[in-house]
């Protein structure tokens, strides 16, 4: 079973997951078994007809947003470990979106058995997560004993942990070629093999994939990789135009 986290910090985080799953069927399709955790404050969760638990999270008044992020993740992550029976999680932020109705069964086709974490790789160094996987990834049920000893509530969330593709892809899996990072590629250009954006904080890919409105081009596989690609040039030839990794 693929085990869907929702986490959400404010009523308008929680009423764009809400419009997801009431666009469920248009959006997604799926044939294996699936359920939500919601995870957000104590007041308003979310209503949905799936199969689903939630999870009570108020903020700690004195973190950071970083760190109130990274916290209800290690609470998230401690709580399926110990409490949930699922193949793998995915944690869901509210600006995320997948763009085909197979996305999420396709990108399991990808999971191996001694994968622990499964998403973006990071190939620059912006937020000093170079050689990292983006934090809205898949993860293994177990992931929360495997990244607690380098778990902290400073830096860049949940992923800091650096990784060879070349030797740990049994481990962890990148989905650069199906997955947008849009703060990373500054622009949205869809792909016919493209399944998950994340990145777009209004309304504007919903409104296109469900209603046809167009802002975001479609473009063939080859323009995107070479567009990245040359992004990915340019900042080793002028690394000063990253910016600052977070303290």
């Amino acid at each position: 079973m693929l085990l869907f986290v929702m986490p959400y910090h404010s009523a308008e985080e929680r009423e764009r997951f809400q419009l997801i799953l009431e666009r469920w069927n248009e959006l997604v399709k799926m044939e294996m078994p699936f359920s939500f955790l919601y995870v957000g404050p104590s007041a308003g969760p979310i209503s949905a007809r799936f199969p689903h638990a939630c999870l009570f999270h108020d903020d700690v008044k004195p973190l950071k947003r970083f760190q109130h992020i990274a916290q209800k993740w290690a609470d998230v992550a401690e709580y399926v470990q110990h409490n949930v029976d699922c193949r793998c999680w995915f944690w869901w932020e509210p600006d995320v979106l997948p763009v085909k109705k197979d996305c999420f069964e396709f990108l399991l086709h990808f999971w191996g058995g001694q994968t622990e974490i499964m998403g973006y790789h990071v190939k620059d160094n912006k937020w000093g997560m170079k050689n990292c996987i983006n934090g809205v990834a898949f993860y293994s049920k177990r992931y929360w004993s495997y990244i607690r000893p380098r778990f902290n509530l400073n830096g860049t969330f949940d992923t800091r942990k650096q990784f060879d593709p070349d030797t740990e892809n049994d481990r962890f899996v990148a989905l650069n070629k199906w997955y947008a990072l849009v703060h990373h590629e500054k622009r949205l250009r869809l792909t016919p093999s493209l399944r998950l954006v994340h990145g777009i904080k209004d309304s504007s890919l919903l409104d296109q994939l469900l209603h046809g409105t167009r802002r975001f081009p479609c473009v063939p596989d080859l323009y995107r990789d070479t567009r990245n690609r040359l992004r990915l040039l340019s900042l080793a030839v002028r690394p000063w135009s990253l910016p600052k990794a977070e303290s």
